[in-house]
């Protein structure tokens, strides 16, 4: 079904004659311009360190200091690009669709406001400290502890706000959207609070430590980056094309499923590591387990394309064109997560690239995707402008997506070779290593 409760409300194309959004729209305006240039500016950075990391792996002695060594270029990129970039543009989107959804008018603006600016700071101060060397070993952890409590005080300001549109929205019926952007801002928080305690501020002993750290890389990704991005899905595609979901009575499994499972999969990273055996089983259980919510995720979304020339539609629709891609890259990624979480299949992939590819598919494929294709339908209805020029959203389109694709391709076809090399000995490391070396720059760029 649809999601939208504003059915008259035109399809994705840009306000033509509407000079100034709705007043619930200007409310959101400030926060969400806030949050989403913000963003913009740390992707910005984050792809400059990406080319400084894959030119470090080349050319050593490239910008030769103590504070651009290799391993503070690549902490503090990933650390911008998944708390800058992805986490601020979330912040905006999901505010944006649960008010729309909820007819929620958001009459504090000013601590959403606020929230953006201490969640920002404190991410350019946790940014310079890992420069300065002051960081921690865990990755997506490395900045100092003493930043972890100010964030999530600011996550508390400006990411608990669908939250409360969802409870006072005017009646009980709810969306597909709702749910995942609640559960999500409810998961945030609480594996990110958990996680420092039992990593950074009260550190647990042996192995429960690392067991404690997979938990939240998987939380992170699959319920906080993950579902935020599947309920935009949920909301854009049935909008743009003016029609009902697919099998959208699924949907509700799909959430129980994928909230239940996606958090339980974190000890399939661990597989061979001195944790139980039981709990390892557990976590290759779950991510086999969620091939449930992808198929049902896959029937919703393919199948709506799949309908009435739905594909030539999103072809012609700006924001379609970037979702779909997302939406397809989600099914993969979760296909692959899937498939290599089986004992045989991790142990030849573990430590090498592949791992690579298989983030860079849900964080660049699909969530960036994502989050650009709700850009370029959000923008326009609070800014009341037109894009200025379609050429250039075809460029970016086509340089996006070749890039993620060459990116993602090589990780993973070059990674899976490594991982069979490593079994092989025959093979030396060094042998392993050289081969590495002339594809690692495209990974990291």
């Amino acid at each position: 079904m649809s999601q939208d409760p504003n059915h008259s409300r035109s399809h994705g194309r840009s306000p033509g004659s509407q000079s100034r959004p709705p007043r619930g729209e200007a409310q959101l305006r400030g926060p969400f311009l806030l949050c989403f240039g913000s963003a913009i500016l740390w992707l910005l950075l984050a792809s400059v360190l990406g080319l400084i990391a894959s030119l470090k792996l080349q050319v050593p002695s490239f910008l030769n200091s103590e504070c651009l060594t290799f391993g503070h270029v690549v902490a503090a990129q990933k650390n911008i690009f998944i708390y800058g970039w992805a986490s601020n543009a979330l912040f905006a989107v999901n505010l944006w669709l649960l008010s729309q959804l909820g007819r929620f008018e958001l009459r504090n603006g000013w601590l959403a406001t606020l929230g953006g600016l201490v969640w920002n700071a404190a991410l350019a101060y946790g940014v310079v400290q890992i420069f300065a060397g002051n960081m921690n070993g865990f990755n997506l952890l490395e900045m100092p502890r003493e930043v972890g409590p100010v964030l999530i005080a600011a996550f508390l300001l400006v990411g608990f706000w669908p939250i409360v549109a969802f409870a006072r929205r005017p009646t009980g019926h709810s969306f597909a959207s709702q749910w995942f952007v609640v559960g999500a801002s409810f998961v945030f928080p609480i594996v990110y609070a958990l996680t420092q305690l039992l990593v950074l501020w009260c550190p647990a002993f042996g192995p429960v430590q690392a067991l404690a750290h997979s938990w939240f890389i998987q939380n992170l990704m699959l319920l906080w980056l993950g579902a935020s991005g599947l309920a935009a899905i949920y909301y854009f595609i049935p909008k743009v094309l003016g029609r009902p979901l697919h099998g959208y009575y699924l949907a509700t499994v799909a959430f129980w499923t994928y909230f239940l499972f996606a958090g339980a999969t974190a000890p399939s990273s661990l597989l061979g590591s001195p944790i139980p055996v039981w709990v390892q089983s557990v976590g290759v259980v779950a991510s086999i387990m969620m091939v449930i919510p992808i198929i049902i995720t896959a029937i919703n979304f393919h199948g709506t394309l799949s309908q009435r020339g739905g594909w030539a539609q999103a072809w012609n629709s700006t924001t379609l064109r970037f979702v779909a891609f997302g939406a397809v890259s989600f099914t993969l990624a979760g296909l692959l997560n899937t498939v290599f979480s089986t004992r045989g299949l991790n142990a030849a992939v573990r430590f090498t690239e592949f791992t690579q590819g298989q983030e860079q598919l849900l964080t660049y494929a699909f969530l960036t995707m994502v989050i650009f294709g709700a850009a370029y339908f959000i923008l326009p209805r609070l800014t009341g402008a037109l894009w200025p020029s379609a050429k250039l959203i075809h460029l970016h389109f086509w340089t996006t997506a070749l890039a993620v694709i060459g990116s993602v391709a090589v990780a993973l076809v070059h990674g899976y070779q490594s991982g069979h090399k490593l079994l092989n000995p025959a093979v030396t490391m060094t042998q392993v290593g050289s081969a590495s070396l002339a594809f690692a720059g495209c990974i990291f760029a």
